[in-house]
Formats: C-alpha cells, sequence, structure tokens
C-alpha cells in the first residue's frame, strides 16, 4: 500500500513539473524568455526582388499569429555556408519551426538534419532540398512545370525556324535551376540539346546575365533563343541582345512573375515569364511553420502554382494575358 502512495505521489510531482514546464515555455517550442514561437525564414539573398518581397509578408504574418520571425539570407546566390550557420543559429535559440530556401539543395542537407534531429520542423520553400524527403513539408511553384511551359511556348514559336539555343543557368546544384532548366528542354523536345550552342552560369544576377549573353552572342552570332533561369538574368540578356542590335530577333523565354518582368512582356523586351507567387509562398510558410511548432500535421508538398504570361499565344499551350500579370506580380 505505501509503495501505492509513493508512486503516485512521484507520479503527482512529474505531472506537476511537465504542466510547469509547459506554462513557462508557452507551448510546445515556445521561447523560454518571451513565451512565443520563433520561426526561423531563410531566404538566398536578400538582394534578389524575389525574396525581398517575401519579407514583409511572412513579418506581417508572424505579428499576425503571435510568433518571432527572424529573417535571414545567404550573402550572394550559392552562398552555402551562411545558411548553414543560420540554422545552427536558430537550433541555438530553440526556433519552433525554420523555413529555408536552400542556395545548395544537397549542401543545407547536414544542418537540415541537425535541426530536425531537435524535434525543429524545418519547411522547404521554392528550392527543393536533395533528398526531397530530409525537410517536413515542401512549399513551392512546380519549377518543372513552369519551365515545361516555356519549353513548349518556345517549341511553337519556333515553328518554321532551325532553333539556336542559349541557356543562362542559374547555380547549377539548386533544385530550382535544374527543375526549371531540364522541364524547358522537355517541353522544346526534338531532341533540343543537340541545337543549345551556349551553357552558362548567372547566378541569377541581372549583370552576370548580360555578361554571359554577351559572350555567347560574341561565339554564336545566330542564337535565335534564350532560356534564362529567372527575371534578372532574363533582362541582363536583353539589355545584350539591344546591344548587338538583335532586339525582336532572338526570343527570350524566363519566368518569375516581377513586375520588372511583366513589364517586360508588356513592352516586347522577354517573350514569356512563368509567374510564380512568392507572396504566397512567404505567408504559407510561416502559418505552417507555425502549425508544425505547435506540434500538428502539415502537408508534405503544397504547389503554389505557375502560370505562364505572354502577349503572343501559341496554340494549345495554357496562358495569361498581360493584364492578368499586371494585376498579380510583385516587387
Amino acid at each position: 500500500m505505501r509503495s501505492m502512495v509513493r508512486y503516485a505521489r512521484t507520479l503527482a510531482i512529474v505531472l506537476l513539473v511537465l504542466v510547469g514546464a509547459l506554462l513557462v515555455s508557452g507551448g510546445p517550442r515556445a521561447n523560454a524568455a518571451t513565451g512565443k514561437i520563433v520561426i526561423g525564414y531563410i531566404v538566398k539573398t536578400l538582394t534578389n526582388p524575389f525574396f525581398v518581397a517575401m519579407r514583409p509578408v511572412a513579418e506581417a504574418e508572424a505579428a499576425k499569429l503571435g510568433a518571432t520571425l527572424i529573417y535571414s539570407a545567404g550573402k550572394y546566390d550559392g552562398d552555402n555556408a551562411t545558411q548553414l550557420s543560420a540554422i545552427d543559429d536558430l537550433i541555438t535559440r530553440n526556433a519552433g519551426a525554420i523555413v529555408v530556401i536552400p542556395n545548395l539543395s544537397s549542401g543545407i542537407v547536414p544542418a537540415v538534419r541537425r535541426a530536425t534531429a531537435k524535434g525543429i520542423a524545418v519547411l522547404a520553400v521554392d528550392t527543393a532540398t536533395d533528398p526531397p524527403d530530409a525537410v517536413t513539408s515542401f512549399i513551392a511553384t512546380d519549377n518543372y512545370q513552369a519551365g515545361l511551359l516555356n519549353g513548349l511556348w518556345a517549341r511553337k514559336a519556333m515553328v518554321g525556324q532551325r532553333p539556336v539555343i542559349a541557356l543562362l543557368e542559374g547555380t547549377p546544384g539548386s533544385e530550382v535551376n535544374t527543375d526549371r532548366m531540364q522541364g524547358f528542354l522537355n517541353g522544346f523536345g526534338l531532341d533540343s540539346k543537340k541545337f543549345v550552342v551556349s551553357d552558362l552560369v548567372t547566378n541569377g544576377d541581372q549583370g552576370k546575365g548580360q555578361t554571359a549573353m554577351e559572350n555567347a552572342l560574341t561565339a554564336h552570332s545566330d542564337i535565335n533563343l534564350v532560356w534564362t533561369v529567372n527575371e534578372p538574368a532574363a533582362l541582363g540578356a536583353a539589355t545584350a541582345v539591344k546591344a548587338h542590335g538583335l532586339a525582336g530577333k532572338i526570343k527570350i523565354v524566363s519566368m518569375d512573375g516581377g513586375c520588372r518582368g511583366i513589364k517586360g512582356v508588356q513592352d516586347g523586351v522577354i517573350d514569356t515569364d512563368v509567374m510564380q507567387f512568392p507572396r504566397m509562398m512567404a505567408k504559407l510558410g510561416v502559418d505552417y511553420g507555425v502549425q508544425a511548432a505547435q506540434g500538428k500535421k502539415i502537408p508534405a508538398r503544397i504547389d503554389t502554382g505557375e502560370v505562364l504570361v505572354t502577349k503572343a499565344a501559341q496554340p494549345y499551350v495554357p496562358f495569361s494575358p498581360v493584364s492578368f500579370g499586371l494585376a498579380n506580380c510583385w516587387g
């Protein structure tokens, strides 16, 4: 009988300690000092308009949900080391969840696994990890489908011409770069790789895009189709094309959905812009991050959509007009 009493008292003490800990923390994975859930939000850079557009939405959503947001970035596109350090810092801070847009899909995984081993949910946004199941959830455009739309459009637009293609990549090793480029090549079909005469890296930067296009045209003046990983690279390429006196003679296909890119379509500077929706990604990243920090189950994959915008519709290729792009663009 006495042993039963001692057991009951011990159990009661344990329960009181656990309840006390929950009350102090303010809930699952809350910060001990503030009682608020801490959400880390790590993007690729703070210079790309795509990631700049995310920040105010993420901050507003965190404030609405009563969470503390720590927003940070790599120093440049491809800067894996800074992102690794940011994740380790968030682990030290006992973050409730970490939202990350990886600069390197495989390079970020060791830090992701350090976080998940501590019970911290990690959500990849825009760019998947490699392997994809390293994270709790993936929220993004279907980048392969976006590239496919560009390829399908370009194939129809190039009927009657022998394609001479330049590829302006972003950062090799990034899932976004790989999926967008492979989608474009598969959408274009016709053994597309044999028509590629130039394949250059831009890191998604406008200045590097211009330099890459200038180099491509110097080596191959007959280029008539350019795929670029994003709008900054496309606008840089368009500047080089104009400088060579070839404006209107070379088709440029790209994606992102920023207002500069859509205006570029409107002005005939680029031919297509497949829109994605960073503000939606930012909001959902915070929403699901908070839910995960609260111990709730969240979806493993959320597709935030992809819409091709062009002035030159092609048969059987789904598109939206420039007016849609202007009404829904960002940046």
